[in-house]
């Protein structure tokens, strides 16, 4: 593609009609775009070619956002020149603008859909190796057959079948589908999504055109309210064609959850209704439809109570033994109604696991079986069936089967500490943190993940970056769903790390309220009171602290695990103060050295140092806040590091020379190295700039990359920035 900058496009246009070459449909003043011979020529305002005055402009398009930055990095260290740094544009689409060493402009362009339409007033988009925007139908369909007859790869081909338009050969719809799961995987949805509505124009039978519908609906959903709402449309034509019982039963599974996560609960399990009546003759498709609408309900409290109750009343006047997947899921609702203790809940999933599943159930009983585990802290149980559930997932993304266990593996890793691998996987589960482009949307929609990157990002100090992340989330349809409690109470915990305890309350107090509402007394769930007790301490009200954090201690004992338990003696010891508040302190603290999760462990010896300090014990306080601080550095819970050298200090125990985390214990070398790595240069060209050999290059890297929390290179820009570094005395 070439791009001219002109000073007068309609004066520029008018002289390349004159010369009868074809203008694309859909060009106007502000771009025009012609086609000779394969070759597209675009004329656009000379202020909008970046970096360039007017003149030509070479154009070399890339498959994705991220690619631009990729290829811009490339060309500079290949002795490019950057004319513009790569930016997002308002219409859509990113680029960048570099010289070669002659000073020949190249652009280096992505966009997400193409800026002329074709006759049929389709957007196809950008796509691999093609030009930016859709050319004549007959140049797009010959270039398809070459390019797939040549062993191109599937999305260079689907590429120019969208182009084209209309009806391909036989093997186009393969190629499409192929192509489309490839976009997906690599996190770009919106490729896949026009990849898909192109193989609905290819003439298909009933059930094939229902898994595309499916496929294609189930993505939809996960983007803007436009295709959001086409979504719906395209799930429900799918439940509404002639297919296989499975292949309806993945289909409404997935409007049903769509329906749901839109704040239409009421017509999605009217949706699932409908469908517990086709299946009457298929005992095993009915208990799952009876399971995914309870999960779907859980949406709305009242509409979960209702389909719980429903459920004990099939069990009960059902002749055969309810399916494992009403056991588990009852059991979910006596866990954290307080009906059950954690032994009891880890029997049941024990139990429903080494049955034999059928193929429609099988994500939700993991999921919930996997539940159960986590809460009762038989977290290598968890981690099996959580594995063993996402490597067997064949339906949707939106399948509330899955997105559960997305949520299991989420707080498991919260809860042991591993926030850097928690927010590592945050990408690829659309939850974004920072500036990344385009993740896969695995887990959009689903506030609970949110909120476990919420407390991560809180608790690695990244405090400001987590306010942007839960300012970002609208309420929708999510409002009264267990997942916006859970939001709730890490926003909370944010705002008390902020210094707010007056809004951290009031954020702590509507999950206990929304949590009440659904029968959710056990703190398993979200330990609301604990956190609630230290916002009324803080605004000193020690009753209410105590009261808040004795209810729980009495909801925890009933649970019965050292971490519930711990936890909440901690909140009651810190509340009472005094000799009887240390005692208890102390108790939470044995307890929860055997529990195996450091971040309520830390939260205890911080408690125990400040509680010892008070009483004068400034040895022992000293001893306690150390062990803290060890768990703390080797979590990277920034958060606690710093809380605790502020005890440390008041406890009058020597200042540490220098922090072991994040950017500020970075060596001036160790700085200097991330910088260029950042820029993205190579580990010889950064040797060859400082003059030092590779392996020490390499020995810095490591260390850096274990002090920043980061596991890639393509991370330091982020953490360099969010962090920056305190300079060398």
């Amino acid at each position: 593609m070439v791009t001219l900058g002109a000073r007068d496009v309609p004066g520029l246009r008018r002289f390349y009609r004159a010369l009868g070459w074809a203008e694309l449909p859909g060009s106007d003043d502000g771009r025009v775009g012609f086609l000779l011979a394969g070759v597209l020529l675009v004329l656009r305002p000379a202020a909008k070619t970046d970096g360039a005055t007017g003149g030509a402009m070479l154009t070399c398009t890339v498959t994705g956002p991220r690619q631009v930055d990729g290829a811009c990095v490339a060309a500079v260290a290949a002795g490019a020149t950057v004319l513009a740094e790569p930016a997002d544009h308002p219409e859509g689409g990113r680029s960048a603008c570099v010289a070669d060493p002659e000073g020949n402009r190249w652009e280096i362009a992505w966009a997400p859909l193409a800026r002329w339409r074709t006759e049929g007033g389709q957007a196809p988009p950008a796509a691999p190796a093609a030009p930016a925007a859709p050319v004549p139908d007959e140049p797009h369909r010959a270039s398809a057959e070459l390019l797939h007859h040549h062993g191109a790869s599937d999305e260079v081909v689907a590429a120019h079948l969208v182009a084209a338009g209309g009806n391909g050969p036989g093997w186009a719809v393969e190629t499409l589908l192929c192509a489309a799961r490839t976009a997906r995987r690599e996190g770009r949805p919106e490729q896949a999504v026009d990849f898909l509505r192109r193989a609905l124009a290819e003439p298909l039978p009933p059930a094939r055109r229902g898994g595309v519908l499916t496929e294609l609906g189930s993505l939809e959903v996960t983007l803007g309210p436009a295709d959001r709402a086409l979504g719906v449309r395209h799930l429900a034509e799918s439940v509404r064609l002639e297919q296989s019982d499975v292949s309806v039963f993945k289909a409404a599974n997935a409007l049903g959850t769509a329906l749901a996560a839109r704040g239409q609960t009421s017509v999605a399990l009217e949706v699932m209704e409908e469908l517990a009546e086709r299946f009457t003759g298929h005992p095993e498709l009915a208990w799952a439809v009876q399971v995914a609408a309870a999960l779907i309900a859980s949406h709305d409290g009242h509409s979960w109570l209702e389909t719980v109750d429903r459920l004990r009343r099939l069990a009960a006047t059902t002749p055969a033994r309810p399916a494992p997947a009403v056991r588990v899921l009852l059991a979910e609702f006596d866990s954290t109604s307080g009906r059950l203790s954690a032994a009891e809940a880890a029997a049941v999933a024990r139990e429903v696991t080494v049955e034999p599943l059928d193929p429609f159930s099988r994500t939700y009983v993991l999921a919930s079986a996997a539940t159960l585990a986590q809460w009762a802290d038989e977290l290598a149980l968890a981690d099996r069936l959580v594995t063993e559930g996402l490597t067997g997932h064949r339906g949707p993304l939106v399948d509330p089967g899955y997105q559960s266990l997305l949520s299991v593996h989420a707080e498991s890793l919260v809860m042991r500490g591993r926030y850097r691998e928690l927010l590592e996987a945050c990408h690829g589960w659309g939850v974004l943190i920072g500036p990344p482009a385009r993740p896969a949307p695995s887990g959009v929609g689903n506030a609970h993940l949110v909120a476990q990157a919420v407390i991560a990002l809180t608790e690695t100090g990244r405090a400001a970056e987590a306010r942007r992340l839960a300012d970002s989330i609208a309420v929708d349809g999510s409002h009264g769903s267990w997942e916006w409690n859970e939001f709730l109470y890490a926003r909370g915990l944010l705002s008390l790390a902020e210094g707010d305890p007056a809004g951290a309350l009031d954020d702590l107090s509507e999950c206990g309220r929304g949590q009440s509402a659904r029968q959710v007394t056990s703190p398993v769930v979200t330990p609301w009171r604990s956190a609630a007790a230290d916002c009324q301490l803080l605004l000193g009200r020690p009753a209410a602290a105590v009261a808040l954090a004795t209810e729980e201690l009495a909801a925890a004992r009933r649970w019965g695990t050292p971490r519930c338990v711990g936890r909440a003696l901690r909140a009651l010891g810190t509340a009472t103060g005094g000799r009887a508040g240390l005692a208890t302190v102390e108790q939470a603290v044995a307890l929860l050295r055997t529990a195996g999760t450091a971040p309520e462990l830390i939260a205890a010896l911080a408690a125990h140092g400040r509680l010892l300090a008070a009483a004068g014990h400034l040895t022992a306080a000293r001893g306690a806040l150390r062990e803290a601080a060890r768990h703390a550095e080797r979590i990277g819970a920034g958060r606690w590091c710093a809380v605790v050298a502020a005890l440390l200090a008041a406890a009058g125990a020597r200042r540490a020379t220098a922090s072991q985390t994040g950017a500020p214990a970075l060596t001036g070398s160790e700085r200097r190295i991330c910088a260029l790595a950042a820029q993205g240069h190579s580990n010889p060209e950064i040797a060859a700039l400082l003059h030092l050999a590779l392996r020490t290059v390499e020995t810095h890297l490591t260390n850096s990359f274990r002090k920043l929390g980061v596991r890639r290179r393509t991370e330091l820009a982020g953490r360099l920035a969010a962090e920056p570094a305190v300079p060398d005395r």
